[in-house]
């Protein structure tokens, strides 16, 4: 009887202090309600600020800075401090994702389905491929045997191509499955992406073969990108507002958890010793451990665009402004950013950087 009793307590108590957290942060529109409160809003602030000549991808990671990409086919490189360090651009192409680093090279990868390797330190073309792909996520890096390589997946019908990362030959490409539009992930040797088939799919990452495909629901459809977790889950979120959980081994669903009455595209997080925190457009963040029901649900007060969880600490992208809360469920900052914001994204040496209107924005304190 005790156990079942702290069975039921815990998760409340986890809910309930989530929920006052998050109505302290978002109240009144993001009104200060006391003196610790204004303490809390400063002590997220914007380090600097880019205006970009057109509409820029998340930044990307690079040694010294940042490498973003934007929709007129234009490559930038800021560094630390947000100095252009260099650009280039390329006709007749559109970036609809950001770019991806790895051993000296970013990597970029068009709507049109053209993938280019650049010296991250001078911008220089090093190869060029073209593929009969239409990219709008980043491309995943990697090791194949003693290799490096480079996966990316078509949108239009969830083709992946796996290029050398040297020289951008293509190692294989899979079969089509479906149109693809969240974000797909490597981990452990395996690739995994959900479609419009409303399934998981699960590709080796040497080869391209199929492993399988897990369905989600009947009549559901997925759109949002896939998390794999430290224990072995993928989970994802639904057309129909519903997070799903597929054991990544075994190939089965665990859980069908229903989290907001419309779609439930935003790219869950694990966070806090291993609960799974979801945004909605309904303006909640939901957390979920394991069955068949969520352990937490708490308004933020505006739709939820993005999540990250860093160092200990979850960041809520909502109403146009960054929110940080700990494991506490202390409010540590909020910050206003924009009217149409996205990411934030994790840097070298802890740094976050994110798009918000038509600039790249570079964030300190919060904690860090």
């Amino acid at each position: 009887m005790k156990m079942r009793w702290v069975n039921w307590v815990l998760p409340c108590a986890f809910a309930l202090a989530c929920a006052g957290a998050l109505a302290v942060m978002f109240a009144g529109g993001g009104a200060r309600s006391s003196e610790a409160g204004r303490a809390r809003q400063t002590a997220l602030s914007v380090a600097w600020r880019v205006q970009m000549a057109a509409k820029p991808n998340l930044p990307c990671a690079s040694a010294d800075g940042w490498i973003v990409t934007d929709a007129a086919g234009g490559v930038t490189a800021l560094s630390s401090e947000g100095r252009r360090v260099w650009q280039t651009g390329f006709s007749n192409q559109v970036f609809e994702c950001a770019a991806s680093v790895v051993g000296g090279l970013a990597v970029v990868a068009s709507q049109q389905g053209r993938v280019t390797g650049l010296k991250v330190s001078t911008g220089e073309v090093v190869w060029t491929r073209e593929t009969e792909g239409r990219f709008q996520h980043a491309p995943l890096t990697g090791v194949r045997g003693s290799e490096t390589v480079i996966w990316l997946m078509s949108q239009e019908d969830g083709r992946l191509f796996c290029l050398r990362a040297g020289d951008g030959a293509v190692v294989w490409q899979s079969e089509a499955t479906n149109r693809c539009d969240g974000e797909a992930v490597a981990w452990q040797g395996r690739i995994a992406y959900g479609n419009c088939d409303g399934a998981i799919y699960v590709f080796d990452a040497a080869n391209g073969a199929l492993r399988g495909s897990v369905a989600v629901g009947s009549d559901d459809q997925m759109a949002g990108g896939v998390l794999a977790t430290a224990g072995g889950r993928l989970v994802a979120g639904t057309r129909q507002g519903n997070l799903v959980a597929v054991n990544a081994e075994t190939l089965t669903r665990e859980a069908l958890v229903n989290v907001s009455p419309s779609e439930a595209f935003v790219k869950p997080v694990e966070a806090f010793g291993g609960l799974i925190a979801i945004g909605t457009q309904e303006g909640e963040v939901v957390f979920w451990r394991a069955g068949e029901k969520p352990s937490g649900r708490v308004a933020v007060g505006a739709a939820v665009s993005g999540l990250l969880f860093d160092e200990g600490r979850l960041y809520v992208l909502a109403g146009g402004g960054v929110s940080v809360y700990d494991a506490a469920s202390r409010l540590t900052a909020r910050l206003a950013l924009g009217d149409e914001v996205r990411g934030p994204v994790v840097g070298r040496g802890g740094r976050l950087a994110c798009v918000a209107d038509q600039a790249v924005v570079c964030l300190k304190g919060g904690g860090r």
